[in-house]
């Protein structure tokens, strides 16, 4: 009975010493995974932040590629409703502007006479019969001409702060064509190398159109006019002054005060807003005697006299997008008509002559254009400064 115990007790101590050898293993392989489950955490943690890295980047890319490949129909369509709505408000600004050129507005029939002359109207004007619709539709071409002509000189200045829209726009030209040659002379096929020159010129067009001419901040309180919208409203006022005097007071100080706006809407449609367009958008004048077009051009007439009807004056351009199957009128020209003017052989060969002789004379029409020194757009500043409230 005694030896049993014995070997009981011994068996027990032999299993128990298995199972405490079994557990030590166990203890031990158990650390191991452990060590390996913290090992794969740690690669698991270093494989996801290298996932939402790329994810960061394939989402930046993305985007990038989304901006520069966005020009679906309804964006066009988009950017061809506001600039129609920016052209329709310049046209309102610039009749606000010209006037009606009644009640208390007496017009100088001789300057008139003067830009009848400049533009080859054929309609005659007197101080009985001054047809002021027409005297303000050719007021309206020489003030908008005359903005025009004086941005261009603008444009072609750089380097000092009243100059910062010319820089930007030469910077863009510059960056928009090297982006072309990458496109044109680097070996590749990706859509948004051959996109981005658009997408850039469209987005830094945008901003000007936004912010450009806007009043030059001198610090976080003090602001100035900007240099070229001061000079040129003013010059704009005192040329106007010559063709129509406005005796109400307080209607010449209304009137005055639409220049500054009036001068920044044209340089922003005509510089800034027509580049947004793709392809770019670009204006034309129609010349006096071009026939009269219902498409190209707007006005009043009877449809069924159209075809006896020729252009006497342009009074703002035609908005278009060209085109190989033919432009696209974004917005049709004003013009002013008159019946056209049936002419013998013998008047005919005159007026080629006469026309000839025009070219070799050349016609020396300065004398009619706004007078600006260029040193001027530096000039002004502390004389037009304003501090904010």
């Amino acid at each position: 009975m005694a030896n049993e115990t014995v070997t009981e007790t011994k068996e027990l101590q032999d299993r128990n010493k298995y199972l405490e050898d079994e557990n030590a293993n166990l203890m031990m392989m158990l650390e191991e995974y452990e060590d390996n489950i913290e090992l794969l955490k740690t690669e698991i943690q270093s494989l996801n932040q290298k996932n939402d890295d790329l994810e960061v980047e394939a989402s930046k890319y993305q985007s990038a590629l989304g901006i520069a490949t966005n020009f679906d129909y309804n964006d066009d369509q988009n950017l061809n409703v506001e600039l129609n709505e920016d052209i329709l408000a310049l046209h309102d600004t610039l009749e606000n502007y010209v006037t009606n050129l009644k009640p208390k507005i007496d017009v100088n029939i001789n300057k008139a006479k003067e830009l009848l002359r400049k533009y080859k109207c054929q309609i005659k004007i007197s101080d009985k019969e001054p047809n002021k619709p027409l005297i303000k539709a050719v007021l309206q071409r020489y003030v908008l001409e005359e903005i025009l002509d004086k941005a261009e000189t603008y444009f072609k200045r750089s380097n000092k702060e009243c100059y910062l829209e010319s820089d930007i726009v030469a910077s863009t030209t510059n960056l928009t064509g090297l982006m072309e040659r990458l496109h044109n002379n680097r070996l590749g096929d990706d859509e948004i190398t051959r996109l981005i020159p658009i997408r850039l010129r469209q987005q830094v067009y945008i901003a000007l159109g936004t912010r450009g001419f806007n009043d030059i901040k001198e610090s976080i309180s003090k602001y100035n006019k900007h240099n070229f919208i001061d000079v040129i409203s003013k010059k704009i006022n005192m040329m106007m002054d010559e063709y129509r005097d406005i005796k109400d007071i307080e209607k010449k100080k209304y009137v005055n005060a639409l220049a500054e706006n009036l001068v920044r809407d044209v340089v922003r449609i005509f510089y800034f807003r027509l580049p947004i367009q793709e392809p770019v958008a670009q204006y034309r004048w129609f010349n006096n005697n071009e026939k009269i077009n219902n498409i190209f051009m707007k006005g009043s007439w009877d449809e069924n006299e159209i075809d006896d009807l020729v252009v006497e004056v342009c009074s703002f351009p035609m908005i278009y997008k060209p085109d190989d199957d033919g432009d696209k009128v974004c917005t049709p020209a004003k013009v002013f008509p008159r019946h056209s003017i049936k002419k013998s052989l013998t008047e005919e060969c005159m007026d080629v002559i006469g026309n000839f002789m025009k070219m070799v004379k050349s016609d020396d029409n300065s004398a009619l254009s706004l007078q600006v020194d260029e040193n001027e757009f530096e000039q002004t500043g502390s004389a037009n400064s304003h501090v904010s409230n």
